[in-house]
């Protein structure tokens, strides 16, 4: 049985897609975590409503919540022939990375939680994020389409990308606290 995919931009919007997507980077003010790395990240407060986390964390309007971004030119760049392998160390080498970041910044500069929208919550589960589903309000329904069309332009099986895999390809919001990042990724791995 197919995945029920939704709607995604056609191919001759790609290179418009491709230009949202570098104007965006640009004004979030997205950096990467290293010079190799898959993941970025945007400064940024929460603007949402009250969130509490598995492990009790409370991430209140204003407080410090991170959001982290896929950089997708990276992730093509590992889309090899052991591209999910590939990705998944750089992506956990990335978090590590961020749990050293944190750790070096001042008390008040710390953010509470860090955050991001995802249309792969398996992996981001797996990651050990907290993904929750999100209310379908025009605003998501847009990000939808927006991240399966990014999917499937960036995919290295293109639009067949968009029908691998479990459940509907929409939108879920992932969180985790800064005590979880540095309890999972805080200490270096064993050598």
């Amino acid at each position: 049985m197919a995945r029920p995919v939704g709607p995604v931009a056609p191919p001759f919007l790609d290179p418009v897609l491709a230009i949202v997507e570098r104007i965006d980077r640009a004004v979030r003010r997205i950096r990467p975590l290293g010079p190799d790395a898959l993941l970025g990240i945007e400064r940024h407060r929460h603007r949402g409503a009250e969130v509490t986390l598995s492990d009790g964390t409370v991430v209140r309007p204003g407080d410090p919540a991170w959001i982290i971004h896929f950089d997708n030119r990276r992730m093509v760049q590992l889309a090899g022939s052991a591209w999910p392998l590939e990705a998944w160390r750089a992506a956990r080498r990335d978090l590590r990375r961020l749990a050293e970041l944190h750790r070096g910044l001042r008390r008040e500069e710390r953010p509470v939680a860090y955050t991001g929208i995802t249309v792969l919550a398996p992996l981001t589960r797996r990651a050990g994020f907290e993904v929750r589903d999100r209310r379908r309000t025009p605003e998501v329904l847009l990000e939808d389409w927006y991240l399966r069309s990014v999917l499937a332009r960036w995919a290295r099986a293109g639009r067949g990308r968009l029908t691998q895999g479990h459940g509907p390809l929409v939108t879920r919001v992932a969180w985790m606290s800064a005590a979880e990042l540095l309890r999972r990724y805080g200490d270096p791995p064993p050598e």
